[in-house]
Formats: structure tokens, sequence, C-alpha cells
């Protein structure tokens, strides 16, 4: 299988695992899919790791933000770390596929990537800007005035991940 076909196949698995992760809100069997999701995310990302080293990178950052968030349950305060390295997973998944999608051709869908982790980068570090002014009184207002849209930017971002995920999958496989 080509090394195409294979980010291909991988990057397919993580776009239905996050998929079924987003599903996890469904009351009762919603915690069932969210874990299933998560598996099918890592299988996915492992399986990419066998066309470029950047997803085996993306991979262990994964491994990371699972143990961390294990650890997040009993001791709490790991969030911002565990929110740093969503980010980057977010990056390197995002900057290897288009790197894979460059040298195939595809410079409409390499660019897509681009975007994506970028906005993901702003919307983490407003969102750090709106947690610290939410410390201080009458800062805290304008903290609430800017964490709406902020959520707003990162719903579209999650939404154009997923799309970049989906149309890098198809665009990596033909």
């Amino acid at each position: 299988m080509s090394q195409y076909l294979t980010a291909s196949s991988g990057l397919s698995k993580m776009f239905y695992g996050q998929i079924l992760t987003i599903l996890g809100i469904i009351p009762l069997v919603g915690w069932i899919l969210a874990i299933a999701g998560l598996v099918l995310f890592l299988v996915g990302l492992h399986e990419a790791a066998r066309a470029d080293e950047g997803y085996r990178a993306a991979f262990y950052v994964e491994i990371a933000i699972l143990a961390l968030s294990l650890l997040n349950l009993f001791l709490g305060a790991l969030g911002i770390f565990i929110s740093a390295l969503s980010l980057v997973s977010v990056y390197l998944v995002c900057n290897t596929t288009s790197s894979l999608l460059s040298a195939k051709g595809d410079l409409t869908a390499a660019a897509r990537g681009r975007l994506v982790w970028k906005i993901y980068v702003v919307c983490a570090a407003v969102s750090i800007v709106c947690s610290i002014l939410l410390l201080f009184p009458l800062l805290n207002v304008l903290g609430l005035v800017i964490i709406v849209p902020n959520a707003i930017a990162s719903l579209v971002g999650s939404i154009l991940y997923l799309m970049f995920l989906y149309r890098a999958s198809n665009s990596l496989r033909y």
C-alpha cells in the first residue's frame, strides 16, 4: 500500500472516530460511543504513522493526553496541559497531512489544513486570555464578552478540522 493510501485509510478512521466521540453527548450510550471513537481515532492515527513520522508524533501526544486526562480525574488542574497537547496534536496532524497533500499536488486541501491549525492556535490563545480575565473583578465582564464569540470560532474550527480530515482522506485515496 502506498504512503498516500496508508495515510488516507488512517485519516478516514480518525474522521469517523471524531464523529463517534461527538456522539458521546447522547444519553446512556454516549460514553460507549465516545470510547469507541477514541479507540478508532487512535487506531487511525497509528495506521497513518506508517505513512509519515509526523503522525507517529501525534499518536504519542494523544497517548500523553489520555494519560493526563486520567490523572486529571484525581489531581485536577491539568486542563491547561491537556489543552496545549491537544493543540500540538492538531498541529501535527494538519501539518503532516498538508505536507502529504502538497507533495501529491492538492494545494487547496493543504492550505485548508494550515488554516485549521492556525484557527486552533488563535482560539486557544483567546481562551487562555479569557480565563485570566475571569480572575479579576470588572475585567471578568470583558472575558465573558470575548469568550462567546471565541466558543463559536472554536466550534467552526472543529468543524473545519473534521472537514479537513474527510477531504484529505479522499484526496490522498485517489
